[in-house]
């Protein structure tokens, strides 16, 4: 009966997260990159619109993470939710502005009332690497562009 009540959780959440998607999709044009570059390397010259839609983005980033959570706490998906959490740290909350959001709404997220996601949640967000878009960015530009310069035929 619990293991039934799980399931039909997580396929609630997967049509949830699905609507999400598309509005992540429809939010996310060219001007989307030059955005999360200025949230990396400006934060405090954000416009409101701007902060805006940098809050649907990381509000849609950690929707997918309890999505995660709730299909690994239903047994539709194999391995611990905390891997997950540690790679979207890291991927995603590798800047001051996207640490900094977490901390301003964390206690909205607070409400669902689970207490392991939002320690696993703090702790990836937290364990992640600072500077870690700026760092893989200058290693890749330093890879590729002598190859520029230079290309194989």
């Amino acid at each position: 009966m619990q293991q039934t009540s799980a399931i039909a959780t997580a396929e609630v959440r997967l049509e949830y997260s699905a609507g999400w998607r598309t509005v992540d999709e429809a939010r996310q044009d060219e001007s989307f990159s030059e955005l999360i570059t200025k949230s990396i390397e400006v934060p405090e010259e954000l416009s409101l619109e701007e902060f805006i839609r940098l809050d649907a983005y990381y509000t849609g980033v950690i929707d997918q993470m309890l999505t995660a959570q709730t299909f690994r706490t239903a047994g539709l998906v194999d391995g611990p939710f905390v891997e997950v959490a540690e790679n979207i740290g890291a991927i995603y909350f590798s800047n001051e502005f996207a640490r900094s959001w977490w901390g301003q709404v964390r206690s909205d997220w607070s409400a669902t009332g689970d207490t392991d996601f939002m320690k696993i949640v703090d702790e990836a967000i937290l364990a992640g690497e600072p500077g870690r878009a700026r760092r893989v960015y200058e290693s890749i530009k330093a890879e590729v562009a002598p190859q520029l310069k230079n290309p194989k035929i």
